[in-house]
């Protein structure tokens, strides 16, 4: 990564921050604070040097783009000597922001923000205290105003890119760490295109049918919740209902064909992106993190069933 890149980003960060504090602009602090952290990582990681090309032509990133649906192997062979991620980070962006823009727009912001805050309102902790339960009830206007703001929207979008380099981070530090203790080798920059990379295809896939069913569904039939999410069916959830059996729901909604095609591509990009990563390694990382996210996702179900209800 460019050093001069994460100043600059820093800086818009702290703009965004100062301008959304000061009630210039609304709605932007948090983001701001989000981007101006985003900066200080891609400053960091600029220090980390890339593997060496070894003469290897550079696929163009449009074919990378197009190829890692039909020879991911050949396209993490090459991102091995020539790690990338923005453009494919960009696109997983904008069709996350636009998803979320049409569900919006498809559902009624009244309507998902009304949602959020009814089951907010049902939660233990702010059920039984009167004071939650009256701060929580006045945010209500603010959620609603915030869901028609497009300046509130387009810092949203933002955030969430911002967060999702965070997440292939963090994703790649773990595939780093877990290669280096299994005897493998990979570099950092490899390990971060095997994330985003491995997340493309299936986000991309994600999106065009979420969008087809999101027009086909009546919106009364979408969960202004879970429907942010996916509207896909491609598991067993619907053997058991959300909200009397939530954590069982969360489950059976972790073994989707999405999200095994995704296992698939991590341990595909593993064996291929890294200078020395086995089969069986890549096929225990990938294994090993969906087990991961299979818990995580349950104990959240545990921890805040109303909001799957």
């Amino acid at each position: 990564m460019n050093r001069l890149a994460g100043i600059i980003v820093a800086v818009v960060g702290i703009l965004m921050a100062v301008l959304g504090g000061t009630g210039v602009v609304h709605g932007i602090t948090q983001p701001g604070v989000v981007v101006f952290l985003l900066g200080g990582l891609i400053f960091g990681l600029s220090f980390i040097p890339k593997p060496e090309d070894e003469g290897i032509e550079r696929m163009s990133t449009p074919s990378t783009l197009a190829n890692i649906y039909i020879s991911p192997g050949e396209v993490f062979q090459n991102l091995r000597r020539h790690p990338r991620w923005l453009v494919a980070a960009l696109l997983m962006a904008v069709c996350s922001a636009t998803y979320a823009n049409l569900f919006m727009q498809r559902l009624g912001p009244d309507n998902v923000a009304n949602y959020a805050i009814d089951k907010t309102l049902q939660m233990g902790m702010i059920r039984d205290n009167e004071q939650a339960r009256k701060q929580v009830e006045d945010s209500r206007p603010q959620a609603i105003a915030d869901n028609k703001n497009p300046v509130v929207r387009s810092a949203q979008a933002v955030s969430s890119f911002a967060g999702s380099v965070f997440g292939f981070s963090f994703l790649a530090l773990i595939y780093w760490l877990f290669s280096m203790a299994t005897g493998g080798r990979i570099n950092f920059w490899q390990a971060f295109s095997v994330a985003v990379y491995a997340a493309f295809p299936v986000s991309i896939l994600r999106f065009v049918l979420n969008t087809i069913v999101l027009y086909i569904k009546d919106p009364s039939d979408i969960h202004p919740i879970l429907g942010q999410q996916s509207l896909i069916q491609d598991s067993l959830n619907f053997l058991v209902t959300s909200s009397e059996n939530p954590v069982i729901f969360t489950l059976l909604g972790s073994f989707s064909l999405l999200m095994f095609y995704w296992v698939v591509m991590n341990a595909i990009g593993l064996k291929n992106g890294g200078e020395k990563v086995s089969g069986s390694v890549a096929w225990t990382i990938s294994l090993s993190l969906f087990g991961l996210i299979v818990v995580l996702g349950c104990t959240m179900a545990f921890l805040f069933p109303s909001f799957l209800s």
